[in-house]
């Protein structure tokens, strides 16, 4: 997994597991930036020089050039509270401690998301010289209190026979141990480092990577050259990943609350981040999700009688082009996978289905597990979070992994060759006249405000002589005059008699297409054809005759929430 992905999981988990509960929403977002001359002073006038002995290589760092500081900021949280030292007897909600002093605490939380000791790991590795900085304000012994401290993990060393883990902490010495200074203190630098505001009675957390390393991204080329990522690719990628890893609290409830806003900027600039709901790419995984809730199949054991989870799955159409909302994607290719997830509705892997014989669909499914075994799936899980390994465990738990995966993959299969076994391209067959060609398209119609155009596959039904009309350009969503609307393009073949092209739409469905819709239901309609001079024909029939151009645009206004079939009726005039 790439590190920028494992670095959104771990620490929008950690953003989570401190949500206040009476802020209607975690706000968690991500900012990159280069400091340049006077901030970039500033910096260097807190940090350096560095833990003696350290040979972290802060100075080293400054000298090269503008280092990347990539800052993970939550509002919405109740902060990093608790005691400030590890030698205080700890109670439940000792997050700075669990953060910033000890590694590989547990979580104290039910249906907590997982550690503060791998979170802050990557933390750590994230930064080129392992160096962190971190703002946090609470409620401590009733008041709020504003913390602020930087922290390092390098390599021990041994001094005057001492031997020293390698931790380091930037703050006043208090009876020989760093402490973060507080309140007045830590707003001045925050402010004099440009921290992200936080208005006076609000609590959250800033934790700023200093030195952020970003990944590499393939050139293309015969050698797959890879690249260091620029600051607005690692932004690009960031915002992806939070879609892919998070999206199911980027969703709102059955109150209408966003558990999760997810925001991104590279340099000041905003990056927008993909909506689940409206990516083609994730969007069979957004349906079935929602579709836990409304007729789920339960995943069940049989001896001894065990509920394991909820599944669903859905099919939708699978989108022609890539876009920056796949980078982060988890496969390659159309989706055929099942999300696996725990009570805190953070994703915990994709599981790999078999695919469909028919590449115009894709499909996605969801697996929730059952809240009572909520800790054997966590217990199941790695440092990473990304994967259930019932090898890790024993006895009835390790039963209880091992069947939950078993049952996922046969609900999988079964799926599939349910749908391997049904045409899309189904229906009666209309009398045409001395020739008949047809093609068909299915294309995505828009769900709502922002739809992204993707379109589907076309292919031609069947073999033989060229057709009379082909498309000529796919399908796609495009916005005409600001509503969204479906284009494809279509070429008439040179004849010697008037050709008639009808334009046929019709809602597609997973078992072949809508014969007649439901009554008040929304259908596909073809609005008008397009001759490459600018005519215009209204409706959804043109005849050409021998003369007339020959290319051709229709434009549909799309059903809201289906997707839609296209095919090209043809008939050559006898006369």
């Amino acid at each position: 997994m790439d590190p920028l992905a494992v670095l959104v999981r771990e620490s929008a988990q950690n953003s989570l597991d401190a949500a206040d509960p009476a802020s209607g929403g975690v706000r968690y977002s991500v900012g990159l930036s280069q400091p340049r001359s006077e901030q970039l002073l500033r910096w260097r006038s807190l940090l350096c020089p560095g833990p003696e002995r350290a040979n972290l290589g802060i100075e080293e760092l400054f000298n090269a050039g503008n280092p990347v500081m990539a800052v993970i900021s939550d509002r919405g949280t109740q902060g990093l509270g608790g005691p400030l030292r590890a030698d205080v007897a700890l109670t439940p909600g000792a997050d700075f401690v669990n953060l910033l002093r000890n590694i590989g605490e547990p979580r104290d939380r039910q249906f907590g998301g997982g550690t503060y000791g791998f979170g802050k790991g990557v933390l750590f590795t994230t930064s080129s010289i392992g160096t962190i900085l971190v703002r946090t304000r609470c409620r401590w012994q009733g008041l709020l209190q504003t913390r602020l401290i930087a922290a390092a993990l390098g390599t021990g060393f041994q001094r005057d026979g001492r031997v020293y883990t390698g931790r380091h902490w930037w703050g006043p010495i208090i009876d020989g141990v760093p402490d973060p200074m507080l309140d007045t203190k830590a707003e001045n630098i925050a402010d004099y480092l440009d921290l992200p505001p936080m208005h006076p009675d609000e609590t959250g957390t800033d934790i700023v990577i200093v030195g952020a390393t970003l990944g590499t991204v393939a050139v293309g080329g015969e050698d797959d050259e890879e690249r260091p990522r620029t600051v607005h690719q690692a932004a690009e990628y960031l915002a992806s990943a939070m879609m892919w890893n998070l999206w199911p609290l980027m969703l709102p409830t059955d109150t209408e609350v966003v558990p999760l806003h997810c925001h991104v900027t590279a340099d000041g600039v905003n990056i927008p981040v993909p909506r689940p709901e409206e990516e083609p790419c994730i969007r069979p995984f957004v349906d079935a999700y929602r579709a836990l809730d409304e007729a789920p199949t339960v995943i069940r054991r049989k001896r001894p009688a065990t509920v394991l989870g909820r599944f669903a799955i859905r099919t939708g159409i699978a989108p022609i082009h890539t876009t920056v909302a796949s980078l982060a994607a988890p496969f390659t290719g159309s989706a055929h996978h099942c999300a696996r997830m725990r009570a805190p509705r953070l994703i915990v892997n994709y599981l790999e289905g078999p695919r469909s014989t028919n590449d115009v669909v894709h499909y996605g499914a969801v697996f929730s597990a059952d809240p009572e075994h909520d800790q054997v799936f966590a217990d199941a899980e790695p440092p990473t979070h990304d994967a259930w390994v019932p090898d890790k465990l024993t006895g009835n738990a390790a039963s209880i992994i091992r069947r939950a995966e078993v049952e996922l993959r046969t609900e999988l299969a079964t799926y599939v060759e349910q749908q391997n076994g049904m045409s899309l391209s189904g229906g009666t067959q209309p009398p045409l006249g001395a020739l008949s060609s047809r093609l068909a398209g299915l294309i995505p119609t828009a769900s709502g405000p922002g739809a992204d155009g993707s379109g589907g596959v076309f292919r031609p039904n069947g073999g033989g002589a060229p057709a009379a009309a082909r498309i000529t350009n796919a399908p796609r969503m495009v916005r005409l005059d600001g509503t969204l609307r479906i284009v494809a393009g279509f070429q008439v073949h040179p004849a010697s008699r008037p050709i008639t092209v009808q334009v046929v739409t019709s809602v597609a469905l997973d078992v072949g297409s809508e014969s007649e819709p439901p009554i008040g239901a929304d259908s596909p309609v073809v609005l008008e054809l397009r001759d490459e001079g600018g005519r215009i024909i209204p409706g959804d029939t043109v005849t050409v005759s021998p003369a007339d151009r020959r290319d051709w645009i229709v434009v549909i206004r799309p059903a809201s929430g289906a997707a839609a079939k296209v095919r090209l009726l043809v008939v050559e005039d006898d006369a």
